[in-house]
C-alpha cells in the first residue's frame, strides 16, 4: 500500500477513520460540504485500493399521487361511503349514501367496488332502487395509515407494510422511486494502514494543470506515482431506450422479410378506424369506455372518397356485392365522421390498400395506438403495434401462420401457440400466444384473412392476410419484462441498468 493519497482521498478517509462506523455517502458529503457525486467517486477509488468496505443498496421511497393526496386529506371514498350508510341507519339507497358521503361521481364506482370487495357493504335492489346495507359497524384499512404517513413526510416503510403498499400502487394512489445508496466503512484490519497513509505527506506534483503546462513549471519536479490499473467509477452515458432499440430491430426484421413500411394519422374518423373494417356501428369497441374520442378542437371529420363511402355504407346495410347480408341496420354518417384516437393500426392497412389495390403487396407499420384500458401488467392506454398485411393470389392461413412464426422466432420467442379467434373484419381469425418466463402464456395479437366485406368495397378480390401484434408484448416475452408499464418508465435506475441485446440470426 505504497501509493500516496490525493487531497480528496485523504479528507474522505480521515473522516471515515474518525467516524469509525458505517455511513452513507449522502451524510458523508453533507459533513464534508462536498457534492455527493465527488464523494462517491472517491469512495469507489478507496474501495478499489482495499482501504474501505463499500456497499450499495437500493432504497425505495413512496410519494402520493394527486388522487392519493386527495384521499389522504379527505379520506378513502370506500370508507366515506361506508360511514355514510352507517350514519343513515345501516341501510340506504345508493344515491342517498353517495350524497351523504360527499364523494364525487368519479369516485362512486371506486367506492362501491372496494366496499363490496372488502365485504363492508351488501348491495340489493328493490323496486328499481339499489340499496346498500352495512355488514359491520366499524372498518379499518391499512391503506389509510399508509397515505397519512406519506402525507406527513414519511417515504420509507418496513417490510410488513408491503401488502398495503402494493395495493396502493395498483390503485395509483402512490408512486415508488428507487434510489441507490452507498455505505462505507474502514474495516478494523485496514485501520492501521489507513491511519499511516493519512499521516504521510504528499510529495511531488499531483495534478498537472494547463497553467503548469504553459509556464513549464513542472520541469525538473517529481510527480507522485499513479496506479494506472485502477478502474474508474462507472459513468452513466446517453443511450437509446432499450424498448426503442427493440422496435428498431423489429423494423429491420420486417424490412428483411420484404415488407414496405407505411404510416398513418393518430387521429382518425370512425369511418377509417371501424367502418371500413366492417365493425358494426353499435359495437362495444366504439364506446367511450373502450376508445378515446376527440371533442376539441373538432369532434367530426370528413370523408373525401364519396364512392368508397357509399360502397362501405352498402356493405353495412345489406352486404353490397359481397354476398353478405351486412348488419341489416341503417348506416349513420354522424357516427362514421366522429373523430377518435386510433385504437389500432389496422386503419393504416386500409389506407394503404385504398392507395395500392393491385397484387402483390406487403406492408407493415410499427407505431403507437390508444385505448381506454385499465392499466395492468399486460395492458396500457398507449401501446405500440406491429401491423402487417400481405395481398396476393392463392394465399392461405398456413402462409399467415408461417409469417407470424418467422417474426416471433426472429425476436427470440421460440414457444408459440395459435388458437381460433373472432374479429369483425377477418375470417378465419387467429390469436397468437407467446410463452413468458414469469407470466406464462400471454396474448401477442390477433390476425386473420380480411373478409370480403372489407376488401370488396375497394375492388380487391385477392386474398389479404392481416395481423396486429403488440410490440410491447413481444418485447416482454422476448426480454423477460414482467410489467408492460416498465416500457415507458422514467425511472433512471431502471433505464440505466436495462439493456437490449439482439440475438444472432
Amino acid at each position: 500500500m505504497s501509493e500516496q493519497l490525493t487531497k480528496g482521498e485523504r479528507t474522505v478517509l480521515k473522516e471515515l477513520v474518525n467516524i469509525s462506523e458505517r455511513i452513507t455517502s449522502r451524510i458523508l458529503a453533507k459533513g464534508l460540504d462536498e457534492k455527493e457525486e465527488r464523494v462517491v467517486s472517491i469512495l469507489n477509488s478507496l474501495s478499489q485500493r482495499g482501504l474501505i468496505e463499500l456497499e450499495t443498496s437500493e432504497i425505495v421511497s413512496y410519494y402520493l399521487s394527486d388522487e392519493g393526496r386527495e384521499y389522504a386529506e379527505r379520506g378513502l371514498p370506500e370508507v366515506r361511503l361506508f360511514r355514510a350508510v352507517v350514519e343513515l341507519g345501516g341501510r340506504a339507497s345508493v344515491d342517498n349514501a353517495v350524497s351523504k358521503s360527499g364523494i364525487s361521481q368519479k369516485s362512486k364506482g371506486i367506492a362501491l367496488s372496494w366496499t363490496r370487495k372488502n365485504g363492508w357493504l351488501a348491495i340489493s335492489k328493490e323496486n328499481e332502487t339499489t340499496f346498500l346495507s352495512a355488514n359491520t359497524e366499524v372498518v379499518e384499512t391499512p391503506i389509510k395509515s399508509i397515505l397519512s404517513m406519506i402525507h406527513k413526510g414519511e417515504h420509507r416503510f418496513p417490510r410488513r407494510h408491503e401488502p398495503s403498499l402494493q395495493i396502493a400502487l395498483e390503485r395509483s394512489l402512490i408512486t415508488a422511486k428507487t434510489a441507490k445508496v452507498f455505505v462505507a466503512k474502514v474495516s478494523e484490519e485496514m485501520r492501521g494502514i489507513a491511519e499511516n497513509l493519512i499521516g504521510e505527506e504528499v510529495s511531488g506534483i499531483i495534478d498537472l494543470t494547463p497553467e503548469m503546462l504553459v509556464e513549464r513549471t513542472w520541469e525538473g519536479k517529481d510527480f507522485r506515482p499513479y496506479n494506472v490499473e485502477l478502474q474508474p467509477a462507472y459513468a452513466n452515458y446517453g443511450k437509446k431506450h432499450p424498448y426503442a432499440e427493440f422496435n428498431d430491430w423489429l423494423r429491420e426484421i420486417m424490412i428483411g422479410l420484404g415488407f414496405t413500411e407505411w404510416d398513418g394519422p393518430y387521429v382518425e374518423t370512425e369511418f377509417w378506424a371501424h367502418d371500413t373494417l366492417f365493425v358494426p356501428q353499435d359495437h362495444v369497441a366504439r364506446e367511450v369506455q373502450d376508445q378515446f374520442r376527440i371533442e376539441s378542437p373538432y369532434d367530426h371529420g370528413d370523408i373525401r372518397d364519396k364512392k368508397y363511402y357509399r360502397a362501405v355504407k352498402a356493405v353495412h346495410e345489406n352486404g353490397g356485392d359481397t354476398g353478405s347480408k351486412g348488419w341489416d341496420w341503417p348506416f349513420s354518417r354522424e357516427i362514421a365522421t366522429r373523430l377518435c384516437l386510433r385504437p389500432h393500426t389496422t386503419p393504416v392497412s386500409m389506407r394503404y390498400l385504398w392507395e395500392h389495390r393491385e397484387s402483390p403487396q406487403k406492408m407493415f407499420i410499427i407505431d403507437r395506438n390508444f385505448r381506454s384500458e385499465t392499466l395492468s401488467a399486460t395492458h396500457g392506454q398507449e401501446f405500440d403495434q406491429c401491423e402487417g398485411i400481405i395481398m396476393d393470389k392463392g394465399l392461405t392461413l398456413r402462409d399467415l401462420l408461417g409469417y407470424l412464426k418467422a417474426i416471433c422466432n426472429a425476436v427470440g420467442i421460440k414457444k408459440l401457440k395459435f388458437k381460433p379467434g373472432q374479429f369483425p373484419f377477418t375470417e378465419p381469425s387467429v390469436e397468437t400466444f407467446g410463452k413468458h418466463e414469469k407470466l406464462g402464456w400471454i396474448e401477442l395479437g390477433g390476425s386473420g384473412i380480411f373478409r370480403p366485406e372489407v376488401t370488396y368495397p375497394l375492388g380487391i378480390k385477392d386474398t389479404v392476410l392481416a395481423w396486429g401484434i403488440g410490440s410491447g408484448r413481444l418485447y416482454m416475452a422476448a426480454m423477460g419484462i414482467n410489467d408492460i408499464r416498465e416500457l415507458f418508465s422514467r425511472d433512471l435506475n431502471w433505464l440505466r441498468k436495462s439493456s437490449f441485446a439482439r440475438e444472432a440470426v
